[in-house]
């Protein structure tokens, strides 16, 4: 018998300590069902709703009707991409237009909405 072999032998036969794995074992799957929880319940979401807000702001149009996080409502009257930025009709009479940054829209309404 090699001397690897009756290591081996002498560490089969020890008997494992008491409590040694079992303690342990509860912590590891608390700390998984929080992350699970976490990537379930707020990353994925969240992660979702942001795709959503950049393609709504990338398919910002002329005469959308929007929504700004002011709470101004208004219709897009031009786009300019490379500034980011989004000219808005607030009022006909008298013609009141304002420049607002892209990522200041909160929504495009659609046409069941009030404005």
């Amino acid at each position: 018998m090699s001397t690897t072999e009756s290591i081996l032998l002498l560490i089969a036969q020890v008997p494992p300590a008491e409590g040694g794995m079992s303690k342990i074992l509860p912590l590891v799957m608390m700390v998984g069902l929080v992350v699970v929880y976490y990537f379930l319940i707020v990353g994925l979401p969240q992660k979702r709703l942001e795709r959503e807000r950049r393609n709504m702001l990338v398919s910002l149009k002329k005469n959308d009707r929007v929504l700004t996080t002011g709470g101004i409502y208004g219709t897009v009257v031009a786009v300019d991409e490379k500034q980011e930025r989004v000219t808005v009709r607030i009022s006909d009479d008298p013609a009141v237009r304002v420049q607002f940054n892209v990522r200041s829209v909160a929504r495009v309404l659609r046409d069941d909405e009030p404005s």
